[in-house]
């Protein structure tokens, strides 16, 4: 008998899935902020010395480096036993708070809504509803 194919996709849904998912994500971040600058921590981290000031390249290193660091945290729970779990909760705390400071950065603080047209606003909204997702799943795997 074929089995229901709803319920072969619902695994990609499992909060193990997901947690490799955020995981390699933020290995990605990290990476990227390292190696161009470019990419979602290194938008953040211009817009924090925006903001701030400060010197933009040190922004970037450190969100790049706790990216990292977060990432491998959960990347490696998953695999190896003697992480404790402190260490994830840490990481998964960092995880949330960050990604929501770049909701709030960069999909509000930092955008100019009187200059948008009809397309604008849809590509916005997809980066808002991404970013949301993304935040989903932090609080998915959290639980």
């Amino acid at each position: 008998m074929a089995q229901n194919p709803k319920k072969s996709l619902q695994v990609l849904a499992s909060p193990k899935i997901l947690q490799l998912l955020i995981s390699l994500l933020f290995i990605a971040m990290g990476i990227i902020g390292f190696s161009s600058g470019r990419g979602t921590g290194g938008a953040l981290s211009r817009e924090l010395s925006n903001m701030f000031g400060g010197d933009r390249e040190l922004f970037l290193y450190v969100l790049s480096t706790l990216e990292l660091l977060c990432g491998i945290f959960l990347g490696a729970q998953l695999f190896v036993t003697g992480i404790p779990d402190k260490f994830v909760t840490i990481a998964l705390t960092f995880i949330w708070i960050f990604w929501v400071a770049l909701i709030v950065i960069l999909d509000v603080l930092t955008i100019d809504f009187g200059r948008f047209d009809g397309s604008g606003w849809f590509a916005w909204i997809e980066q808002v509803v991404l970013h949301l997702i993304v935040l989903a799943s932090i609080m998915q795997i959290q639980k």
